[in-house]
């Protein structure tokens, strides 16, 4: 049911937001408690000189993972992943409905049984196609 008053609505819409960002959030404050622990450590044992040049660091090391992580493509592989793990080729029942369908086409197109030749050489591109597809497709790969 859509909700009929406004403030629903927005509050809705932002509790949307908020949650599409949450691992980002939690990430960040993870972050910020690993260098207040490192920073207080570093005063409690007289290096308090130290805390600053450390902040830089983790700073730097933050953008530097942020560009090769989202430049370097793992990024894109995930979301692949996360796609072909959504709707996999490779499950069992995907694979024997692909086969049924192949086997159902192929002989309506000629009205006739397929002979055992054709029915191995079905499973054989199925196989095929199930090693191909089954850690994920690559972009290279994919048919335009």
């Amino acid at each position: 049911m859509t909700a009929n008053r406004w403030w629903v609505r927005l509050a809705a819409r932002w509790l949307a937001r908020v949650d599409g960002v949450s691992g980002m959030i939690r990430l960040a404050m993870l972050g910020l408690t690993g260098i207040s622990t490192a920073t207080l450590t570093l005063r409690q044992y007289g290096h308090g000189e130290y805390a600053w040049p450390l902040i830089g660091v983790i700073g730097a090391g933050t953008l530097a993972f942020t560009y090769l992580y989202t430049e370097g493509g793992v990024w894109n592989q995930m979301a692949r992943d996360r796609q072909d793990l959504s709707t996999n080729f490779a499950g069992p029942s995907m694979r024997m409905s692909n086969e049924l369908l192949a086997r159902g086409i192929l002989a309506a197109e000629e009205g006739r049984e397929l002979s055992e030749a054709e029915r191995d050489a079905i499973k054989r591109e199925l196989d095929h196609a199930f090693e191909e597809y089954r850690d994920g497709i690559e972009l290279a790969e994919e048919p335009r």
